[in-house]
């Protein structure tokens, strides 16, 4: 009997082991570790050019069918350079016309009673052109102004014009926000100040696409302004857009003609940027306004629009505007803070597709 329990307890000993090598060796399915499985492969998301085609909400590209937005390069301008581009724009306001006897009188204009324009308050930073709003300590002449009077020109801004003329037909658009003070922030249009007998119909016209102040001073009933229209249109929240017809000796000699509009905002002008566009119409007897992509209202102008036009981007001090100390209007503020800024100006016209 001991014998035939030693050969039991080693057959049953060397099956447990061999069934110990064999479940090593090929483990339970229920046991093992599932594979994770593999991220499928995305592919990027193409870039988008925002730079290709003008800003549109959706619905609101008032491009016709079979047609296609084409820009304008000579009149758009992303301010990537370390300075501003002299070969699409000018910094200075001088415009030299040459006489009739070979001599040059300066038609340029420098600005409000109240205000220099100078090339040295225009500057390109950190990919915007920028327009510093200033005031002197002491006041200055214009190159046109008359020296054997007091100076009055306290505060310095610029004027900043295309080489390039605008045409019917034209989309203009510009990421702007205007600067702290009560100087004028501007984006436009005007027809060059040239001779009237020297132009086609003769017109003096001015296309304003947006024009605000940074900071407005004043209420009703104020002696420095006439009426109250400037209080009630809260001129610091506001998108204000117009088309001009200004005297001239030849095609028009009696007050100026308007047609425009405005609408306002939450915030001031001088807290966020946005993106201010008009469509000027062939023919010129209608110009669409845009704020952010979206249709605000189509104007008339008081004649068809259809000179051509330079573009403008300007600061300015209005003579309608009230003077307070310098800390009240926003001239104490950082030059960033004072400047006008463009991120970009584009310029578009239609081709069929």
């Amino acid at each position: 009997m001991h014998l035939f329990a030693l050969l039991v307890l080693f057959f049953f000993g060397a099956c447990s082991e061999s069934d110990i090598i064999q479940e090593a060796l090929d483990p339970d399915p229920e046991m093992e570790e599932k594979e994770e499985p593999k991220e499928e492969e995305v592919e990027p998301e193409e870039e988008v050019d925002k730079t290709s085609q003008p800003f549109f909400l959706e619905g609101q590209d008032p491009k016709p069918m079979a047609m296609k937005w084409v820009k304008v390069e000579a009149l758009s301008d992303e301010f990537e350079e370390g300075s501003i581009d002299l070969e699409k724009w000018n910094e200075s306001p001088e415009f030299l016309w040459e006489n009739a006897n070979g001599s040059f009188s300066d038609r340029g204009w420098y600005g409000s009673t109240r205000c220099l324009f100078s090339a040295e308050n225009v500057s390109i930073e950190e990919g915007e052109l920028r327009i510093e709003a200033k005031m002197y300590d002491e006041p200055q002449y214009s190159p046109k102004d008359d020296k054997s009077k007091p100076a009055k020109r306290w505060y310095g801004g610029a004027y900043v014009s295309s080489k390039t003329m605008g045409k019917p037909g034209y989309y203009f658009e510009a990421e702007m926000q205007s600067s702290s003070t009560t100087m004028s922030s501007a984006f436009w249009l005007k027809t060059p100040p040239v001779p009237c007998t020297t132009t086609t119909d003769g017109e003096n016209l001015e296309l304003d696409i947006q024009e605000c102040v940074g900071r407005f001073l004043g209420s009703k009933t104020d002696e420095w302004t006439n009426d109250d229209w400037a209080v009630n249109s809260k001129w610091d929240q506001i998108f204000h857009f117009n088309t001009h017809r200004h005297a001239t000796n030849c095609a028009y000699n009696g007050s100026r003609q308007s047609k425009g509009g405005h609408i306002n905002f939450e915030k001031y002008n001088r807290e966020e940027y946005h993106i201010y566009a008009a469509w000027w119409h062939e023919g010129g007897t209608q110009v669409d306004f845009f704020i952010d992509g979206r249709l605000v209202k189509s104007v008339t102008p008081p004649v068809p629009f259809t000179s051509d036009q330079r573009l403008i981007m300007s600061s300015n001090f209005y003579d309608w505007v009230k003077e307070d100390g310098r800390g009240e209007m926003g001239f104490n503020d950082s030059k960033l803070d004072r400047s006008t800024k463009f991120k970009w100006v584009r310029t578009w016209k239609l081709e069929a597709e």
